[in-house]
């Protein structure tokens, strides 16, 4: 079945409004902010997609074999950057894996303005150098609430210093603060 174009965007936002309804009701219809209070008004925010967000990711000096990922909300609404990125190396086959232990104690909430970080790494410094890939691209998606997914379309970007050795890449989980997402690896 063959849906027309404006029954494609109700649809679009009819599912929109079910994230949004299910993620007041699970988080107690208060909003968790970047410092993990809450408010007692309810608020509509979404996950956070490439469309309200700049990403941008930075080679880090320590530790070696990390880049830095910035997801900053450029839009005018709050939204979510729940649980981790959906990070693909190149042409990978699978996204990295998240570090389970970097999970914050809330949701990271990101007002117009505001940033979320993460960091991955992109090889063991112990590795070999030899069952890896090099690449010079990383895809990014946002995670559904649920961890079942991702949200929106993602983003593509250039790695820093061309091209970089990959071999079982990890991620952080999103942090409200850079110096949480840079010190976890």
């Amino acid at each position: 079945m063959r849906l027309s174009a404006a029954s494609t965007r109700v649809l679009r936002g009819a599912a929109l409004a079910a994230v949004a309804a299910v993620t007041v009701t699970a988080f107690g219809a208060g909003s968790a902010t970047a410092a993990g209070s809450h408010s007692t008004k309810a608020t509509k925010a979404a996950a956070c997609t490439a469309a309200e967000t700049k990403v941008t990711v930075q080679k880090l000096q320590r530790p070696l074999n990390h880049v830095l990922i910035t997801a900053k909300n450029t839009s005018k609404k709050t939204c979510y950057a729940y649980n981790y990125a959906y990070l693909q190396f190149g042409e990978a086959q699978s996204p990295a894996q998240p570090w389970k232990s970097s999970k914050p104690q809330s949701v990271v909430t990101l007002k117009p303005g505001q940033s979320a970080y993460a960091t991955a790494m992109t090889s063991s410094a112990a590795d070999n150098g030899k069952d890896g890939y090099h690449t010079s691209k990383l895809g990014l998606y946002f995670n559904s609430a649920n961890d079942q997914g991702s949200v929106g379309r993602g983003v593509v970007l250039k790695l820093p210093g061309g091209k970089t050795y990959v071999n079982d890449p990890h991620v952080t989980y999103w942090q409200s603060n850079v110096n949480d997402a840079v010190n976890y690896g």
